[in-house]
C-alpha cells in the first residue's frame, strides 16, 4: 500500500488478496481490471479497483467465465441475484450429469468385476466373447448422453421423524459429523422442523405426526428404515463417532457388495450405516 493509504501496488494487492501477481496482470490484459498507471508505467490500484476485484473474485468462485464476468460488470442492468440463480442452475445441471455418470461407472465395475470372477456360480460360465460383448455395451453406455429429461425424478430428500428434533438435530451434527442446517421453531420456541446436510442432499428432521401416521423410532421401540451414508474414510468416521460418544453396532467390515461399512445408532435408537466404496472388488 502506498503512503497516503489509498492505493496498492500490483505485488501488495496480490499478497493481499491471496491472487498472484500474473493473475492480476491477466486481468489487466483482458481489460477485466485495469489499473491506474504511474509515470514509469506501474499498475496502481484504488478502493473502485479493490472493489471491482472482490466482485470478480466472488463470481469465479462460482465459476462464472471471465467473459461473462466482464459482461456482467459492465451491463448497468446486471444484478448479482440473477447472476448467482443462472450459475446455481447451470451448476445443478452439471451435479445432475455428473451423478448420472457415477451411477453407469458403478454399473460397469460391477460388471466387469462379475465377468472376471465367471459370474453366477449356479449358472454356466459365459464365453470370452460374449464376456466382451457385455463388457463393450457397458462401456458404451457410459458415453451416452447423461442429460436428465423433464419428467424424471432428480433427487431424494430422506426425512427422519423424532420425538426431541433439538436433541437429534446436536446428535447428527456433534457425533455423526452431519453438517448443519437451519431449526425452525414455533411461537412458543418448540423446534417443529430441523435440516442436516450432507455434501449431496438434505436430511430433514420432521416432528411427531399421528395425523400422518408418523412416529418416533423411541416411541415405537423399532424403525422401518434405516439411513446409510458415503463418507470419504470410514474407518476415520468411525473412529470419529466412537469418540464423540457414539454407539456403534458393528465395526468397519468389507462387505460383498463393494464397500467397507460400519454401523451406528442414531439419537433415537434408530440403525445408520456408514460407508466407502472399496477401491479393489472383494475377493468372490
Amino acid at each position: 500500500m502506498d503512503d497516503d493509504g489509498a492505493s496498492w501496488r500490483v505485488g501488495d494487492l496480490a499478497h493481499a488478496s491471496g491472487l498472484t501477481v500474473r493473475t492480476l496482470h491477466h486481468y489487466d490484459d483482458v481489460g477485466l481490471l485495469r489499473p491506474e498507471r504511474t509515470s514509469a508505467g506501474h499498475r496502481v490500484y484504488r478502493r473502485a479497483h479493490v472493489e471491482r476485484l472482490y466482485r470478480i473474485s466472488v463470481l469465479r468462485r462460482f465459476g462464472v467465465s471471465l467473459d461473462d464476468i466482464a459482461a456482467a460488470l459492465d451491463d448497468p442492468g446486471w444484478s448479482l441475484d440473477g447472476a448467482l440463480r443462472g450459475q446455481l442452475a447451470a451448476l445443478e445441471d452439471q451435479v445432475l450429469r455428473t451423478e448420472r455418470l457415477l451411477h453407469r461407472l458403478t454399473d460397469v465395475t460391477s460388471g466387469l468385476a462379475e465377468a472376471s470372477s465367471g459370474g453366477d456360480d449356479a449358472g454356466p460360465p459365459a464365453s470370452p466373447r460374449s464376456s466382451d460383448v457385455d463388457a463393450c455395451r457397458r462401456l458404451l453406455a457410459v458415453l451416452e448422453d447423461t442429460a436428465v429429461v423433464a419428467t424424471e425424478p432428480l433427487r431424494r430428500i430422506a426425512v427422519l421423524v423424532y420425538a426431541d428434533l433439538e436433541a437429534a438435530h446436536r446428535h447428527l451434527v456433534d457425533v455423526f459429523g452431519l453438517a448443519p442446517g437451519p431449526l425452525h421453531r414455533d411461537d412458543d420456541g418448540t423446534v417443529v422442523h430441523g435440516e442436516v446436510r450432507t455434501a449431496d442432499g438434505i436430511v430433514m428432521l420432521h416432528r411427531v405426526a399421528p395425523e400422518w401416521r408418523l412416529a418416533s423410532p423411541a416411541t415405537l421401540g423399532a424403525a422401518t428404515g434405516m439411513l446409510v451414508v458415503t463418507v470419504q474414510d470410514v474407518d476415520a468416521h468411525h473412529a470419529a463417532v466412537v469418540a464423540r460418544g457414539g454407539t456403534v453396532t458393528y465395526p468397519p467390515t468389507d462387505q460383498p457388495y463393494g464397500v467397507r461399512e460400519y454401523g451406528a445408532l442414531g439419537p433415537e435408537g434408530e440403525p445408520w450405516s456408514f460407508w466407502s466404496p472399496l477401491t479393489e472388488p472383494p475377493p468372490a
